[in-house]
């Protein structure tokens, strides 16, 4: 009797243990080493990782990586609980597609990743908020559908400009005031990384 307690006891502690595993949590996070990648690799790409045509999100999953986010423990390619990278052909949509790592940063699983709003008292863009950071990211939604196309990533900040660095069409340093003039319909959403 208990044999059969301490088993089940201990088949109930590894499941839930499990199961927790890929909660909410805080990476630990380096700006730095995120935003020098991006620089690093915005004209280029790592040869350690798989290139896609539409590359945006695999590159910005990149430099999270290098800035401390570590690969979760379930390895379920389409759930926004799994984050990781193992090899090309095992990776997790989180890591791979804007919609996707949106769903994982807006729905709570990365602690300390703070959804920014508009700036100038509510009138100005998102990116231009007081509180944007180098190493945050920046997603778009092109046509404003609610389905987000393009992950970037914040390389350098001032008062009035914010320049992004991103893969598919290669830019570093580039404008953010120049992303949105080029698609009007857009809708941005930016995240702070602490």
């Amino acid at each position: 009797m208990l044999k059969k307690s301490l088993i089940a006891f201990f088949s109930f502690s590894l499941v839930s243990t499990s199961l927790l595993a890929d909660g909410p949590r805080q990476s630990p996070w380096n700006y730095s080493s995120a935003s020098n990648y991006a620089l690093q690799w915005a004209l280029s790409r790592n040869p350690n990782y798989i290139s896609f045509t539409n590359d945006c999100t695999n590159f910005v999953s990149q430099a999270l990586r290098t800035g401390g986010w570590k690969d979760t423990a379930t390895l379920i390619s389409t759930q926004m609980h799994s984050w990781f990278y193992k090899s090309g052909t095992n990776y997790a949509q989180t890591w791979s597609t804007a919609n996707g790592l949106r769903n994982r940063v807006a729905n709570g699983y990365e602690l300390g990743t703070t959804k920014l709003g508009k700036s100038f008292a509510g009138l100005g863009p998102e990116y231009l908020n007081n509180q944007i950071r180098v190493g945050d990211i920046i997603l778009a939604d092109w046509t404003g559908d609610g389905i987000y196309d393009h992950a970037m990533m914040v390389t350098q900040v001032s008062f009035s400009e914010t320049l992004v660095s991103y893969h598919t069409t290669d830019r570093k340093n580039f404008s953010m005031a120049d992303v949105a003039a080029s698609s009007p319909n857009a809708k941005f959403e930016v995240y702070h990384i602490t």
